[in-house]
């Protein structure tokens, strides 16, 4: 009589509170039976690949025999729920093809958790600003431009950073200020956030 009733209990206790077996519920294991797809979950990626690009800053005297132009700013298009940014900048010859491997990009670095490095290709310093869109006109004027003074780098070779700025109207601009030599320089920025 006694064996009746638990075995009832526990019947009931089976179909009516959910288990746990191998962390499945007893729905989730009714579903795989009856062969349902399971409900597949979404790993959150915390990293983004905003930019990587490959610009040309010419020199002072190209600039004014040729037309080129001594001054570069690209635009950071940051995406929603981003906390800060990485960016890293390889300057090379101006006559140079280098580029990364795959799995030596920032992007793959950083969501890899690998080290990073910056691999210059070249002795030729650059500046290096952060600056707003506001800034832009007074850049190409070749008038003093407001910048973000915490990311300032003057005649540097290559780098990588990180930015805490997430406005929505940020770019990175690159001054090549050689009279005789351009440069190529490879920039490579990668957003945090939750996304």
């Amino acid at each position: 009589m006694f064996g009746k009733y638990l075995t009832r209990l526990i019947l009931i206790i089976m179909f009516v509170c959910p288990f746990r077996m191998n962390g499945q519920t007893l729905k989730e294991i009714i579903k795989t039976l009856a062969g349902e797809e399971k409900e597949e979950t979404v790993k959150k990626v915390p990293y983004k690949e905003v930019l990587n690009e490959v610009i040309t800053i010419n020199s002072s005297s190209n600039e004014m025999f040729s037309g080129g132009t001594t001054r570069q700013a690209i635009r950071v298009k940051l995406p929603s729920g981003t906390k800060k940014w990485y960016y890293r900048i390889t300057p090379m010859d101006v006559t140079s093809t280098y580029s990364y491997n795959p799995r030596e990009t920032f992007f793959s670095l950083l969501t890899n958790n690998y080290p990073l490095f910056v691999n210059n290709r070249t002795n030729y310093g650059f500046n290096f600003y952060i600056i707003n869109d506001y800034a832009l006109s007074e850049l190409n004027a070749k008038r003093a431009f407001n910048v973000y003074s915490n990311f300032t780098r003057e005649k540097t070779l290559g780098f990588y950073g990180e930015c805490n700025l997430t406005f929505n109207n940020l770019m990175i601009c690159l001054v090549n200020p050689n009279l005789k030599d351009g440069l190529k320089v490879i920039v490579e920025v990668v957003a945090y956030g939750d996304y």
